[in-house]
């Protein structure tokens, strides 16, 4: 009954600003978990698909099949070396034990027309609340704010078909239209967004070739890196696992990812990776008044909403063509790659005046190039990259992981971002959003001092050399800790114990004198959770939340939350029900509170609550059958110090917010 989900959302909480990234996960893990691998048959490059496994768990996984021969069955990996009981159920959920001489069918057009498989899912969510952006407004108000009326209705749908050959023949299409957009209008025909991809995988020398839509991770990610990037808490499990290569784009996400061709060919021990990708994207477009020149770009439009006047006339009014190449070298354990960028638009990049954003990415024109390295033993892996960019900014992470015995490891990782430093898709271990303007030291512990309890914390002491927002004087530092306590005493039963503490300069402005400087803002984090499987069909988890946040001597703002979950699976009807209910109440928004919520296939859910309210969840699943899936979900929000939720057009009427999101699933 417990479900891979526990696990993600126990390496997810505290780490909220990988939202973007933590939804990459979560579908990619959706799509393993619904077509697992043969333990038998599995190779180094499906084990690395699994972002919870170290390269070391890899190695040893490898090592006994070679040694003793096919599985029999998935208790085996209790001989396996540096797995812990933790790791042994996550891997349960994406392999299985199959035979190892099962013949592969012929790879050819015939059997892949006949033996493909395919899945339609689509999505529809509706809202049983109003909007202020939906309404008409008097003459008064739209002609003071012509942009604020959106174009269409206040439902999001979703429509998604893939079709995959075993594990060498993929692809699909996407389509989805978000809240407000609009949908067969006088003003749009069709969908607002439209992704396609079609992809070979391992195929004689042919690694990986993508047409369509695509992502790409190389090294550490200080050159390229459009893919999921693992948090603190898992820094063990992605060091020198980073070089994912090409993955295909089958997200709704309308941001960070390329379109074009690309292709990894592999040659003995090397692999030659090569791509170009042509794309229109959203931007915010100025011109100067004073000279006859084009509109420039002050910034990028990334959370792909099209919904008012305003927000579609920055649809695709700038493209980014991109071509670039990474070459590896990869023997016993020892890995080296090279990785070179180099993109440009059809506009000049030239972010406003404000001094944090001094170093910011100018011109039309950008290129980076770097390498990295990993290697492993028996007991210890090292891994890192050196990077550079036009201008000659810098960066370099290295990070060292040593087994000191069965029981602990530990885990130390560097890095220098230099403020000049612009890859304009990089995404790596960083306290910041990007790659620049950061140095920092990592070190991290994970302990299993008694059978079934294992303890994880780490230290991240970091420093940004020149100003950042909200942070307008450099050289400003702070700590990041956690220490997490996990105790399982049964396969029924267990107790999470999770304390964050985070401190980091902040800009503040007195009310009285308007006198302005930088203090340091403290926040702490405390999690407590039970969970309880009183039988197999049924899961009962309660948790509770506390935060503290304190700035300038003044009162502590505080906020906590009550969440109970309810799983239950029948075994004589396919039908699943989850409940959850939780209770909030915070001082502000400064002391907000995460839970991560079951919800939609493919959709990760990882809301945030403040002030004072409850929030209800109810999601029930029912497969028909082998081919037809149904899913539904309803939410309630209610706020009890609240007359209305948001503001302008984002308000909602009233302090209720409820909704309702249906999908179907089609296999056949």
């Amino acid at each position: 009954m417990i479900s891979w989900e526990h696990f993600l959302e126990q390496i997810t909480i505290g780490e909220e600003s990988e939202y973007a990234a933590w939804g990459y996960l979560y579908e990619e893990l959706c799509e393993l978990h619904e077509h697992p691998f043969n333990i038998n048959t599995i190779t180094k490059e499906q084990l690395e698909q699994l972002p919870f496994l170290t390269a070391v768990q890899v190695e040893n996984i490898l090592a006994y099949l070679y040694s003793y021969g096919p599985m029999q069955t998935l208790s085996e990996f209790q001989l396996i070396g540096e797995m812990d009981f933790e790791t042994r159920q996550m891997l349960a959920f994406f392999v299985y034990v199959g035979e190892v001489k099962k013949k592969s069918k012929k790879l050819s057009l015939k059997n892949i027309l006949r033996y493909g498989k395919h899945q339609v899912t689509t999505r529809l969510d509706i809202p049983l609340y109003e909007r202020a952006g939906y309404k008409e407004y008097n003459d008064s108000i739209l002609q003071r704010y012509p942009n604020r009326k959106y174009a269409g209705d206040a439902y999001y749908q979703s429509f998604r078909y893939q079709f995959h050959y075993g594990n060498k023949v993929f692809a699909g299409i996407v389509a989805e239209k978000d809240p407000g957009e609009p949908f067969f209008t006088s003003e749009k025909k069709g969908y607002d967004f439209y992704s396609f991809y079609f992809m070979l995988k391992d195929i004689g020398h042919l690694k990986a070739l993508v047409i369509g839509n695509y992502r790409l991770s190389f090294g550490q990610g200080l050159v390229m890196n459009t893919d999921f990037s693992l948090g603190k808490m898992s820094a063990s499990s992605s060091i020198g696992s980073l070089n994912k290569g090409i993955r295909k784009h089958s997200s709704t996400s309308e941001d960070n990812y390329f379109r074009g061709l690309a292709a990894a060919y592999r040659l003995g021990k090397f692999v030659i990776t090569g791509f170009y990708s042509n794309k229109k994207q959203d931007a915010t477009l100025k011109q100067d008044s004073t000279v006859m020149i084009d509109p420039f770009i002050t910034s990028f439009k990334t959370d792909g909403y099209h919904r008012t006047p305003l927000e579609i006339s920055k649809k695709n009014n700038t493209s980014n063509e991109l071509f670039g190449s990474n070459l590896t070298y990869s023997d016993k354990g020892f890995h080296i790659g090279i990785t070179g960028v180099y993109n440009v638009f059809n506009r000049v990049l030239k972010p406003s005046n404000e001094a944090y954003k001094k170093y910011d990415p100018r011109g039309n024109e950008f290129y980076a190039y770097g390498t990295d390295y990993s290697y492993f033993h028996h007991r210890f892996t090292i891994a890192g990259e050196t990077a550079y960019c036009k201008g000659g900014g810098l960066a370099t992470m290295n990070s060292f992981q040593f087994q000191l015995t069965r029981y602990y490891k530990l885990i130390l990782i560097q890095r220098y971002y230099s403020k000049e430093y612009n890859a304009l898709y990089a995404n790596s271990f960083s306290e910041s959003s990007g790659v620049q303007n950061e140095s920092g030291l990592y070190a991290g512990l994970e302990a299993t001092p008694l059978r079934r309890v294992k303890i994880t914390g780490y230290f991240d002491f970091f420093r940004f050399p020149y100003l950042k927002y909200q942070a307008s004087v450099p050289s400003s530092r702070g700590v990041d800790g956690v220490l997490q306590t996990l105790w399982e005493p049964n396969k029924r039963m267990s107790f999470l114990l999770k304390y964050r503490y985070k401190n980091k300069g902040k800009d503040f402005t007195l009310k009285d004198t308007k006198k302005k400087g930088i203090d340091v803002e403290v926040q702490q984090k405390f999690r407590l959770q039970w969970q309880y499987l009183p039988l197999n069909e049924l899961l009962c988890k309660t948790t509770f939340d506390y935060a503290q946040v304190d700035f300038m001597n003044e009162d502590s703002d505080c906020g906590y939350m009550f969440t109970q979950n309810v799983a239950y699976k029948p075994t004589f009807i396919p039908v699943g029900f989850d409940l959850a209910a939780s209770y909030f109440h915070t001082d502000s928004y400064a002391s907000r509170l995460y839970m991560y919520e079951k919800g939609m296939l493919y959709s990760f859910s990882f809301p945030s609550f403040y002030y004072q309210g409850m929030r209800l969840a109810a999601v029930l699943r029912y497969d028909m059958n082998k081919w037809f899936t149904l899913i539904a979900k309803y939410g309630h929000t209610c706020y009890f110090d609240q007359a209305s939720i948001g503001s302008s057009q984002q308000k909602i009427e009233g302090n209720l917010k409820r909704d309702i999101q249906l999908q179907l699933r089609i296999k056949f």
